[in-house]
């Protein structure tokens, strides 16, 4: 069975608590699809969301903001401290339900409805790492691969549940000391954080195998995201077996649609002066130079 686990950031340090809450459900919606039902969901945070579907499990935490500047952009180290102790909470919750393995994904990304059935299939393997995903901008409706995925994005691990070493005696009401002195430096390289886990889960005698799909769209550009990653450049149009794959609308077959979709935004080609020379000049009827 597959323990999918995320956390909520604080409402003090949200642009719009009401969009975080947006992009949790669509992010739930995408989970929920799973093809084999043996999986459990669990959500951490401050303040439940205003409408959670039943089956999904919500952890009240009392952490405090992790810091006083309000917004998404709150540095690495508080970043580091609130979604570590918060996933942490997560691991010993979902433990309840003994599952095999568990994903850590983060709120507002979407995943492949194959993703249970890895766990299902091998309940006793080590995990597993996606490597082929998709960077994804809801609002262009557009998609562009992500080379070395499990490098950049948060959700990336199917791992098994107890190569997180979750220590004994600890429950949900554990306060974020308890969870620092209990996982130590475990606490912001493999939990809070991404890029040190697979690297280390090798280097102990337990090497995650790549996952053999495109595995989860990494959401980007919608102004709460820790690392104000956007899509930028160019993109492609998502099809109906991306949208099938992971529950998101598919690209609008329609002109206007498969341009916004393709081409970069106006901010992004300002940044590339000759493209946005050739782009205008098309737009007001000019035949493009030759490049």
């Amino acid at each position: 069975m597959l323990a999918f686990i995320t956390s909520l950031r604080h409402p003090h340090n949200s642009a719009d608590y009401r969009e975080v809450e947006t992009l949790l459900a669509d992010s739930l919606r995408s989970v929920l699809r799973q093809d084999d039902p043996d999986f459990s969901v669990w959500v951490v945070g401050n303040r439940r969301p205003t409408e959670l579907p039943e089956t999904v499990n919500w952890v009240q935490v009392d952490f405090p903001p992790p810091s006083g500047r309000r917004g998404p952009q709150t540095g690495v180290e508080a970043v580091l401290l609130d979604k570590g102790t918060k996933l942490a909470v997560g691991l010993i919750a979902a433990a309840a339900a003994r599952p095999d393995h568990v994903m850590l994904f983060d709120a507002d990304d979407m995943v492949s409805k194959r993703l249970a059935g890895l766990s299902a299939a091998e309940p006793d393997a080590d995990g597993w790492r996606v490597v082929e995903g998709w960077r994804w901008s809801s609002e262009r409706r557009s998609i562009r691969r992500q080379p070395e995925f499990h490098r950049h994005c948060g959700t990336a691990f199917v791992v098994r549940r107890d190569l997180y070493g979750v220590p004994d005696g600890l429950g949900v009401d554990a306060s974020q000391d308890d969870l620092r002195d209990a996982f130590g430096e475990r606490l912001f390289r493999q939990i809070g954080s991404h890029r040190h886990l697979s690297d280390d889960l090798a280097a102990a005698g337990h090497p995650l195998r790549p996952v053999g799909f495109p595995a989860v769209l990494y959401r980007v550009g919608t102004g709460e995201n820790h690392s104000g990653v956007s899509l930028g450049g160019f993109g492609r149009p998502i099809g109906r077996a991306v949208a099938s794959e992971f529950g998101v609308p598919a690209t609008r077959l329609t002109p206007a649609g498969l341009f916004r979709s393709v081409m970069p935004s106006r901010r992004a080609l300002e940044r590339m002066p000759k493209l946005h020379s050739i782009v205008t000049r098309a737009g007001r009827g000019a035949a493009p130079p030759r490049i």
